[in-house]
């Protein structure tokens, strides 16, 4: 018994010592064991034994002492029961796994056979095998395998038959589909459940790994592997080699040192479970007996690709995998069974706080945690609320430095005082009528007090009511916002030149509604002359006069008057930068402001320094940026790299942008609506027309933007619905924002693209009036030799093309072609073109060049799209007509 003991012990130190060698290099290994079992040779060899498994395939620590060359296996073939053996699965230390297909009974389902090994079949062994097959007959859950038979093969061994699970493993389920981390913990939950079952019916796991959590194709979590489960109805383990069966890496600290098994065991397992699973490695062990989180580790070299897995970045990872996630990752394994969670249960109600952005017991709860939570959950009315505070603050404090005369600013300051007592105690819930005070009506309350004290001191109030318009501008209630700033130009008039630069700003932000809302060009001389005015207005009008300058810049590409707008940019980012820093949220806000606007005038690869530029601002400052300008610089920098070829970079970080936007800035519409066109828009450049297509259709249903928007999000539908070889859909899309976007000038810059694509959709439908169309467009576009000119003759090329006119086509593509066939760079354009002229030169009996341009074509085509959408595909399908062989073809042909 002595001896026994002793080798269970020196096991114990064995795998230990080995768990911890795991964590070194492998060729440090041999030198740090030695110095750690220097005098006992016995445990070096028994650990070093175990460390020679690492790489080894799954259970391999279950299969030590296993011959290396097995005799063929007699079962399969054989009938087990009402089963025939159709393959081995897998094989642990005391039973085998196959595959195996019923030969009676109504269903013809493949079940998974377990049958205890020959020469296994001890009375310890059987006694555990037969208390695995009575727990699983214990357990009916849609997420635990099911118990379907059992009985004793023809040389009596026992064998039960399982639900077979057609899976993967939670974490490379995950990671092969890209999953962000709450739809990880979505996934996790299912098998909180799973596990939570098992302990209502007295039964500890205590071996969940990620081999024994799957996953189906359809996404259905499914518990496996109960063969060292234990029952807690107070029968003991048989044997005390059972109590020690475990699969080390995922072991709780209780199992190395034989402590107690209760459920809190597999509550520390799924807690390394979900390390691993969030942050794409294993915990670490610590000397404290237990694991430590690496969250933040990088000593793997792979951070950036563990994050690729999630659908993100490296420091978006990092950053999403800071707070409240890690709090319950940490709590769940702590080594000291008194600070675990007490249940599966109040584990998995944390993760589902955590995805509502509630506050979860993991964290201290303190009245700053609280509210903090609170903020977030309600971001647009508390950051509403927040902004009427600084309002006021910010404004009584420059209203203070300001006043000349001391007697002036003891008024000016129990007015100011006053003020804010009024407001702020009116919404105590106690003091108030409705007993909860929205921050809408804070702002209103606001405004009507200062706008009734305005006579006695108009400065403070032209500044506290510009600064509440300001704040009603964001919230996009015009009516307030025009009627607030009104009354702060009037204030502002009666302060003279003490309030002058609030009252340009007010004017400025009035003429904005009305000349790029409205369209009223008379409001552009009222603009003009606010920013005049905070010119003069020296450093103290830096921020109004950025932003007035972005008013113009409005104008400016709303008018087509692109060569306005880089210089207007410039110097309002310029003004950013010298106000508030070249690091702040503001400079960064202007940048991606920028980087926007060049990509929409055609520039973008001017677009692509500002939003990185922005998007570095915003990392830099971590988690004192707000998450809204965060995503906003995330959404920009992203954009900038779908615009310069780089969509298949551009797209998970949009994603991930995305589910992280409705999660924490669900309230702020125009973020998410926005991100989400920028998904669209990508997933539309690299050729995911199905995804684009639906992603806008959906955004139709729920957008409340400006009309520019709305025909930018219809003219891209169409290019969607084209590509996907909907060209009638198509049509409809673009006339949508034909009329959206024309209006009175149909000559504008933007009005003239979607017209292009209009006629594009015309010609291929076969409609009448594709040719008055394009006349039209040749008209408008005049002579100036660009992209609306090049895309003109390629539509007229294809319309002649389609009624049989192959010489005039072939005289419009005629100046398109050398620079279509000699571009460095594939782009959509030039695929056109060789796709149409091949399409020509198949026709009158060219082959060879035909195939050439098609080839051409198909490889400027594959490169810009994924996949194989429509038109690609007909490419290929037309060079397989003419005997050729697409690049495709030949890779497969030739391998890599």
């Amino acid at each position: 018994m002595d001896a026994d003991n002793d080798r269970i012990e020196r096991l114990r130190r064995a795998l230990v010592l080995a768990r911890a060698g795991l964590e070194r290099a492998p060729a440090e290994r041999a030198a740090w064991l030695a110095h750690e079992t220097a005098g006992d040779d016995a445990l070096r060899d028994e650990a070093w034994a175990l460390l020679q498994l690492d790489g080894a395939p799954q259970h391999a620590f279950e299969r030590i002492g296993e011959g290396a060359d097995e005799p063929v296996d007699p079962l399969l073939g054989s009938t087990v029961g009402p089963f025939r053996v159709d393959r081995r699965i897998g094989s642990g230390g005391m039973g085998t796994v196959y595959r195996a297909t019923p030969v009676a009974g109504v269903t013809r389902q493949p079940v998974a056979l377990k049958v205890v090994k020959r020469g296994m079949d001890s009375e310890d062994v059987l006694a555990r095998f037969m208390r695995e097959r009575q727990i699983l007959a214990g357990l009916a859950h849609p997420n635990i395998a099911r118990l379907l038979d059992g009985g004793l093969t023809g040389d009596g061994r026992p064998w039960f038959a399982l639900e077979l699970v057609d899976g993967d493993p939670l974490t490379a389920w995950c990671d092969a589909r890209r999953l962000g981390l709450a739809r990880r913990v979505e996934l996790f939950l299912g098998a909180c459940e799973a596990v939570a079952y098992a302990h209502r019916n007295l039964v500890v796991h205590r071996d969940l790994k990620p081999p024994n959590v799957l996953v189906t194709a359809g996404g259905e979590v499914k518990l496996l592997d109960f063969g060292i489960a234990k029952l807690l109805d107070g029968a003991t383990d048989a044997t005390r080699a059972t109590r020690l069966a475990m699969t080390p890496e995922y072991a709780a600290p209780e199992q190395f040192s034989d402590g107690p098994i209760t459920t809190q065991t597999d509550v520390y397992q799924l807690g390394l479970l979900l390390h691993e699973l969030l942050a794409g490695l294993r915990a670490q062990r610590s000397g404290e007996g237990g694991n430590t989180a690496r969250f933040d580790a990088d000593d793997d070299g792979l951070l950036a690709e563990r994050a690729a897995a999630r659908g993100t970045t490296a420091a978006a990872l990092q950053r999403s995998l800071r707070g409240d996630i890690a709090r319950i990752v940490r709590r769940a394994m702590h080594h000291d069974v008194a600070r675990r969670y007490a249940s599966v249960a109040a584990l998995a109600d944390d993760l589902r706080r955590w995805l509502r952005n509630e506050p979860v017991s993991a964290t201290d709860d303190t009245l700053a945690y609280r509210a903090r939570m609170f903020l977030r959950r309600h971001r647009a009315a508390a950051g509403a609320a927040a902004a009427v505070v600084l309002a006021l603050g910010v404004g009584l404090g420059l209203a203070l430095r300001e006043a000349r005369e001391l007697r002036r600013a003891e008024r000016s300051t129990e007015n100011a005082l006053g003020l804010l007592e009024d407001v702020f105690l009116g919404a105590d819930p106690w003091r108030s009528k409705g007993g909860d005070t929205r921050a809408t009506d804070l702002l209103a309350h606001a405004r009507k007090r200062i706008a009734a004290d305005s006579a006695h001191d108009p400065a403070i109030a032209a500044r506290l009511l510009g600064e509440i318009g300001a704040v009603y501008v964001s919230l996009g209630d015009r009516a307030s916002a025009e009627g607030t700033l009104r009354e702060a130009v009037r204030a502002g008039e009666l302060a003279g030149a003490a309030a002058a630069l609030q009252t340009d700003a007010a004017r400025a932000r009035l003429a904005h509604y009305r000349l790029v809302v409205d369209g009223d060009r008379g409001a552009l001389a009222d603009l003009d002359a606010a920013i005049a005015g905070l010119r003069a207005s020296g450093d103290a009008g830096r921020l109004p006069l950025a932003q007035a300058l972005e008013f113009k810049v409005d104008d400016a590409f709303n008018t087509g008057d692109y060569a306005s707008i880089p210089p207007l940019s410039n110097e309002a980012v310029q003004l950013y930068k010298a106000a508030s820093g070249d690091a702040s949220i503001e400079t960064s806000g202007a940048l991606g402001n920028q980087a926007s606007l060049l990509r929409a005038i055609g520039r973008p690869a001017d677009a692509l320094a500002p939003a990185a530029e922005g998007w570095r601002i915003v990392g830099k400052l971590g988690d004192a940026a707000p998450p809204g300008a965060y995503l906003y610089a995330e959404q920009q920098y992203a954009g900038a790299l779908a615009a310069n070829g780089r969509g298949a970079e551009a797209e998970p970080l949009l994603r991930d942008a995305l589910s992280r936007a409705r999660a924490e800035m669900s309230t702020d519409r125009d973020l998410v609506d926005g991100i989400a066109w920028e998904l669209a828009s990508t997933q539309a450049t690299i050729g995911r027309f199905d995804d684009a297509a639906s992603g806008l259709r959906e955004l139709l249903t729920r957008i409340d933007m400006k009309s520019a928007n709305i025909a930018a999000v219809h003219n891209m539908l169409g290019s969607a619905e084209f590509a996907r070889g909907r060209a009638q859909a198509a049509r409809e899309a673009y006339a949508d924002a034909t009329k959206l976007l024309c209006g009175e000038d149909p000559t504008t810059p933007p009005c003239v693209v979607v017209r292009l694509n209009l006629a594009e959709a015309l010609v291929a439908v076969g409609a009448a009036e594709a040719a008055p169309a394009l006349r039209a467009l040749d008209v408008d576009i005049g002579s100036a030799d660009g992209r609306p000119r090049r895309r003109w003759q390629l539509l007229e090329a294809r319309r002649l093309a389609a009624a049989e006119q192959l010489d005039a086509a072939r005289a419009q593509l005629a100046p398109l072609l050398d620079a279509a066939r000699a571009a460095p760079t594939p782009a959509l354009d030039d695929a056109n073109v060789l796709a149409e002229i091949a399409g020509i030169e198949a026709r009158a009996g060219e082959r060879d060049a035909a195939l050439a341009d098609y080839r051409a074509a198909e490889r400027r085509l594959a490169a810009i799209w994924v996949g194989e959408p429509p038109q690609l595909a007909t490419i290929r399908a037309r060079i397989a007509q003419l005997g050729g062989t697409t690049d495709a073809a030949a890779a497969v042909v030739s391998g890599p």
